[in-house]
């Protein structure tokens, strides 16, 4: 039987399903993302404690194989926080630590039980109603008017076309935008991903691997705990998408995460 949670006896979380449902209400289940439900499950398991930000990274992403920003792991408690609130729960039973966690409430009241003993219960999605087919109705249109239309189609879908390029070309730039200054040694500039509290391994990393830096004197690194892999990517220039790039990407893969560790 799938455990479910019972949640200030008003609503259940039912880990196996990644869902919120409702008790003794009509009010439809409420799908969580996995992310969002093994963060709820972490914080139920170890309720009234600080559950260290690095424990959710290895224990919700890392070990399932995947990476994760600091801006990605906020945005899932955040989501939590609305489901709280959907349900009638107060939203600051979740509580952020600054730099170090997240924590829920003992003021929460949980109670567990499995799914069959009936304490909650999913209701059943109601049926979309049956569509009539509508009647076809045929007109005649002028010539002028259906180049008219034509005319407008084509200027929509061109400023759709010149809006979603603008958007791609700026979030790619963004992306090594963000990107913060670490040293510059032997005509080499580096800069390391933003989304990492820990910069050792680009650091040692700039110290051993001596990049050929005659021609390519910008470089990116990405590198994270726990993970094996590393990328350089050196530039001529500073990288934009709004003129032609040439890099060279450098990638190292180690066995384990303790990569360039001596």
């Amino acid at each position: 039987m799938n455990k479910q949670i019972i949640l200030n006896g008003v609503a259940a979380f039912l880990p196996e399903k990644h869902r919120i449902i409702a008790i003794n209400s009509d009010q439809p289940p409420l799908s969580l993302s996995i992310p969002a439900s093994r963060c709820l499950a972490l914080l139920v398991n170890y309720q009234g404690e600080v559950v260290l930000r690095e424990r959710f990274f290895h224990e919700v992403w890392v070990s399932n194989g995947a990476q994760v920003t600091n801006n990605t792991f906020y945005q899932n408690i955040s989501l939590l926080r609305r489901a709280f609130k959907e349900f009638g729960l107060n939203e600051d039973y979740i509580v952020t630590v600054p730099k170090v966690g997240v924590k829920l409430e003992n003021t929460l009241k949980i109670t567990c039980s499995e799914e069959g003993e009936n304490i909650a219960t999913e209701l059943p999605q109601p049926s979309a109603p049956e569509r009539t087919q509508p009647r076809k109705v045929v007109r005649r249109l002028s010539s002028s008017l259906i180049r008219g239309w034509f005319g407008i189609s084509a200027m929509v879908l061109a400023l759709s076309l010149s809006g979603a390029f603008l958007t791609w070309q700026a979030s790619m730039d963004n992306r090594f935008k963000e990107f913060k200054p670490l040293i510059t040694q032997s005509n080499c500039s580096y800069f390391v991903n933003s989304d990492t509290t820990d910069y050792k391994k680009h650091r040692l990393f700039s110290r051993d691997f001596k990049l050929n830096c005659e021609h390519f004197h910008y470089v990116y690194l990405t590198a994270y705990n726990n993970f094996a892999r590393f990328s350089a990517v050196a530039c001529e220039r500073p990288f934009s998408t709004w003129r032609k790039n040439y890099c060279v990407t450098h990638y190292v893969i180690t066995d384990n995460g303790d990569a360039f560790e001596k």
